[in-house]
C-alpha cells in the first residue's frame, strides 16, 4: 500500500470544478441514504432526487450502487485515515496519531446510523456473500491496512518493535472497539459520550505501546 491515507484514487483530476461540486453533493446523499435505510433500502433514485442530477450522471460517475456504496463510505471514514498522514505531515509523536485514530473510529463506528447499515449487511452477506466481501475488502481492511503501514515506518524507526505489522493494527483495533461493538451490534445501549470515548481511546493507546514500545525509546 503507498505511503499515503487517500481512500480512493484522486478521480477529480481533469474534472471541472462544477463536476466535483455534483460528485460531492452525490457523496453526501448516498452517505446520508445508506445510513438511513441501510444497502438494500438504500434506492439510487432517493440519492439523485436529494442530490440534484440524473440517474445518468450517477452512473457515469460510480458505475452502480456498489460503486456508489463503497465511495460513500470511503469518504465517510476518510476523517479517521486522515490522522495517519496528519501525523507523518506534521512529524506528530506516536502517541498522539494512535489516540486521534482511536478517537475518531469510535466516533465514527458507533454513530447509530453505522451501526445499523453494519447489522444490515451482517444479515444480508449471508444470500450476497460479495457484498460483505465488498463492505469488509473497503472498509475495515482498508483501515488495518494503512494503520499497518504507519506502525511498519514506526518500527522502520526503532520507535516500535513489532514482528507483524498487520496483525498487530488488528489487535489495537479490537482492542479499541472491543464488547462495545458486539453490544451495539445485537441492541445493547451503549452509552458513550465525547468523554468516554476520548477516554477508551487513551487507555488503548498506553496498553498497545506498553508491549510494542521500542526498548530503545
Amino acid at each position: 500500500m503507498p505511503r499515503s491515507t487517500t481512500p480512493y484514487p484522486n478521480i477529480t483530476d481533469g474534472v471541472t470544478s462544477r463536476g466535483v461540486a455534483r460528485r460531492e453533493r452525490l457523496l453526501d446523499a448516498a452517505r446520508d441514504v445508506f445510513l438511513e435505510q441501510g444497502y438494500a433500502g438504500a434506492s439510487v433514485n432517493e440519492v439523485v432526487a436529494r442530490a440534484g442530477g440524473s440517474l445518468a450522471t450517477l452512473y457515469k460517475q460510480f458505475g452502480n450502487k456498489e460503486g456508489l456504496f463503497t465511495a460513500a463510505m470511503e469518504r465517510h471514514i476518510s476523517t479517521a485515515w486522515a490522522v495517519l498522514e496528519e501525523g507523518r505531515r506534521d512529524h506528530q509523536a506516536l502517541e498522539q496519531v494512535l489516540y486521534e485514530l482511536g478517537r475518531r473510529m469510535l466516533t465514527l463506528v458507533f454513530e447509530p446510523g453505522v451501526i445499523r447499515l453494519v447489522r444490515g449487511l451482517a444479515f444480508e452477506a449471508e444470500r450476497a456473500p460479495e457484498l460483505g466481501e465488498l463492505f469488509l475488502t473497503r472498509g475495515p481492511d482498508q483501515t488495518r491496512q494503512a494503520l499497518a503501514a504507519y506502525l511498519s515506518e514506526q518500527v522502520d524507526s526503532g520507535r516500535l518493535d513489532l514482528d507483524d505489522p498487520r496483525e498487530a493494527a488488528g489487535m489495537f483495533m479490537g482492542m479499541l472497539l472491543g464488547e462495545w461493538h458486539i453490544d451495539a451490534l445485537l441492541g445493547r445501549h451503549v452509552r458513550l459520550d465525547e468523554t468516554r470515548c476520548n477516554a477508551r481511546a487513551r487507555r488503548c493507546v498506553e496498553l498497545f505501546l506498553s508491549g510494542a514500545a521500542s526498548a530503545s525509546t
